[in-house]
This record gives C-alpha cells, structure tokens and sequence, in this order.
C-alpha cells in the first residue's frame, strides 16, 4: 500500500472511530434513546412530515408538560405523534433533549419553553425558508392570543386531559405580549390573581403547553397541504418604534437593537423627534 492509500485508510479508521465513540457517547448520555434494529443513518432535514390531530397534540402537550415541563411538553407531543405515524427517523430521538428549556431555559424566563420546543419540531419536517415562516407566525400568533384557549379550558373542566393536571377549574385567560416567559407569566399572574409558583400558574402552563403544539400542527398541516397563508403583522407599536430602532448600520439614527416585539411591553415609548438622530438621548 502506497503512502497516500495507507493515510486515507488511517483517516477512515479515525473518522470511524470518532462517529462511534460519539455515538455511545449519546446513547450513554440519553438512557430514553432506543435505536431501532438496523436503523439507517439519520437523513438530512427536513424529514417526512404527515398532517396530525391537533387535538391528539394539544391533549398530549399537557400531559408531556407534567413529564418534562415545556419546551419537553410542546417538542414531545409534536414528534411522539410523528413517531407513530411515520416512524423513523423520529424514533430515535430522545424523549428528554429539551429538559434544559424548561421555564423560559432553567428558569431564566426567557424564550417560552412551549414556543422553543413546538419551533425545534417545525424545523425537523421543513426547509430554512418554510421553517422561518411557519415560526415567524407561531410566535406572532402567541403573543396576541388569549391564553390557555377555550379549548384547553374545556377540556379540563370537562376531565378529557391524559393525566390528572392541578386543578379542573376553568382558568382566567390573558395576552402574553411577548414570547418571553417572564411576560407571559407575569401578564397572566397580574390577571389571575394567582401568584407564579402555584398550582394553577403551572396547571396555566400545562394548557398553554397543549395550544402552542396544536397550534404549531395547524400550521404544519396548512404546509403540508398547500394552504398556509400568513396573517400576523408586527404591532403598530414595534413599527412605531422601528422607524428609528431597528436593525441597521447607523447607530446614531438609533440603529442598536433589533426585534419584532412590541416594545411597550418592557420599554416606556417615546415620542417620535422632528431629527431621528436624536432618538439614542437617554430616555
């Protein structure tokens, strides 16, 4: 064997190797993953999508919310049912990659958990561009809807759930405003009364839980169907502020920030000055 053959045999062996220490590596690291016998090697995104039950999800968003919180909750419903209609590669994932995103990431209050996990799913059956889409208007969609839905109410009240959640009552509903976990709790716990670490905030998570997911569902079946049509619009409240804070390359003209939020949630608004140079005084 020549020099050259005999340093791609050794590059194929320690490329190999390191494939294989990784994949025990996983597997040690995940005690739910469960290959499937003569699984074959996982294919490139996006993986085969078919139209799902929203109301299978919702139901199972509540019920994994209990099992693993959130992100755990709205990802798991998502792909449980995914594993049962089309199988791999969905059954190899773990049931518990998303733990970490629990209370808006460890409960830092950031991004929702519901929103992060349901958004990794639609990632999984669709390319960058449909995915950016479908996402875009998932979170559009939960920042201006009343939340947990009539639906996750009833459900509840009438005992329909999969497992017994905190309480049956039918829960005060309110707008989030943004996707961050701090102002959805918050916006709920100043409507409900009810402060945030009770049984009823959590049970109000667990129903928020099922609707991000079905949510998520309707718009992958709108996708897979042909029929998706995007509604949500940026609030007149984010534009106003855009017309000087948005993304740019003039940080005097007040172009240091980003986003598609309404800002009055967090930030006091300013009225709009005759120079938009003047917009970065403090206010």
């Amino acid at each position: 064997m020549d020099e050259k053959k005999r340093e791609l045999s050794r590059r194929d062996f320690f490329r190999g190797s390191c494939l294989t220490a990784g994949a025990l590596t996983l597997v040690a690291g995940a005690p739910k993953l469960t290959l499937a016998a003569g699984a074959a090697e996982t294919p490139p995104l996006p993986w085969q999508y078919v139209p799902l039950d929203p109301e299978i999800v919702r139901k199972k968003g509540h019920q994994f919310y209990f099992a693993g919180h959130c992100a755990e909750g709205a990802f798991r419903a998502i792909v449980d049912e995914l594993k049962i209609n089309v199988g791999e590669p969905f059954t190899n994932i773990p049931e518990n990659m998303f733990i970490y995103a629990k209370g808006g990431m460890v409960g830092w209050a950031s991004l929702c958990g519901a929103v992060n996990g349901a958004s990794c799913a639609i990632n999984l059956v669709t390319n960058e561009d449909d995915s950016t889409k479908l996402v875009n208007e998932l979170l559009g969609w939960y920042t201006q809807a009343l939340l947990p839905s009539d639906t996750s109410n009833q459900y509840a009240v009438n005992l329909e759930y999969l497992v017994e959640g905190k309480t049956s009552a039918e829960l005060v509903q309110s707008v989030s405003g943004s996707i961050l976990c701090h102002s959805s709790v918050t916006n709920w716990c100043k409507v409900s009364g009810y402060a945030s670490g009770t049984a009823e905030r959590s049970e109000r998570c667990g129903r928020l839980t099922g609707d991000v997911a079905a949510k998520a569902v309707e718009l992958l079946n709108q996708h897979a169907e042909g029929t998706f049509q995007p509604v949500f619009e940026i609030p007149s409240e984010a534009q106003y502020c855009r017309t000087c804070h948005s993304k740019g390359t003039d940080y005097e003209l007040g172009q240091f920030t980003r986003g598609k939020m309404n800002c009055g949630v967090c930030h006091d608004p300013h009225p709009i000055k005759e120079s938009c140079t003047q917009c970065h005084d403090p206010h």
